[in-house]
């Protein structure tokens, strides 16, 4: 192998690894698949850490869809036309009209929206990974090794748990 073709090689790996720690292999193979299946399993715990913008999306549509916003939107402000056909005009992103009404009505004064990056995404994923782990009463080491987290921030997950199971009830 020349050196050219090793560099090429390490360069390769190295962007597979930075897109992982990005967040953005969420949005492709394998991890896209798991993260689908897991968003399904835990839908209503998902749905409930997901920010406004995905909310309305995954809600109306599906998490498939989220995934694609936020893979060819991420970290942009769209502007969102009166009308959901405008918009896909504009676009390219069809959104159906139930959803595109909650997009229009969470839109700022301009009749813009924030998608969030695919690291707020993942940030929001990771949330609800804690609190589905806390549900199943995953052991205190388990969650320490799996998410990295602390006493102290297992203790704020539960007493947001507690908070949220209270207003459910």
């Amino acid at each position: 192998m020349d050196q050219c073709a090793r560099a090429y090689k390490r360069t390769s790996t190295a962007d597979d690894f930075i897109s992982l720690v990005g967040g953005v292999a969420l949005l492709t193979g394998d991890a896209r698949q798991a993260c689908l299946e897991f968003c399904e399993q835990h839908r209503a715990l998902v749905l409930d850490c997901l920010p406004g913008s995905l909310h309305d999306v995954a809600s109306s549509t599906s998490f498939s869809m989220m995934l694609d916003i936020v893979s060819v939107h991420a970290g942009k402000r769209l502007y969102l036309p009166i009308s959901a056909d405008r918009f896909y005009e504009q676009t390219g992103l069809w959104v159906p009209p139930s959803c595109y009404s909650c997009w229009r009505e969470h839109g700022d004064v301009n009749g813009q929206i924030d998608i969030p990056t695919v690291w707020g995404l993942f940030l929001s994923l990771r949330r609800a990974a804690i609190r589905a782990a806390l549900a199943h009463d995953w052991p205190l080491e388990a969650l320490h090794s799996t998410f990295g987290i602390s006493r102290r921030q297992l203790k704020a997950y539960r007493v947001e748990e507690e908070g949220s199971a209270a207003a459910h009830a």
